[in-house]
């Protein structure tokens, strides 16, 4: 793996090496990955989604955060009208 820097969905994806290991930052923010005996990666925080290419899992995570909050702010904006959608 080298490191990478990809924009996503108006988020900054980046792959970089520090003290030798490869950190897999999403915002700034490290986030923990690793790897299934088949090579696929994955991360702590999403380990539903597995790809040979780790940038793939973190778009894919992107995505899954912005459909996850979407959802909840449907489900706040339900609860003060008192109505479900």
């Amino acid at each position: 793996m080298k490191a990478q820097t990809r924009e996503y969905a108006g988020h900054r994806i980046e792959l970089k090496r520090t003290r030798g290991q490869m950190q897999l930052l999403i915002d700034g923010v490290s986030r923990a990955y690793g790897q299934l005996p088949d090579g696929k990666y994955y991360l702590d925080d999403y380990a539903y989604d597995w790809s040979d290419d780790l940038l793939e899992v973190a778009q894919r995570f992107v995505d899954h955060k912005r459909r996850a909050d979407e959802i909840r702010a449907k489900a706040r904006k339900s609860r003060r009208s008192g109505r479900e959608d």
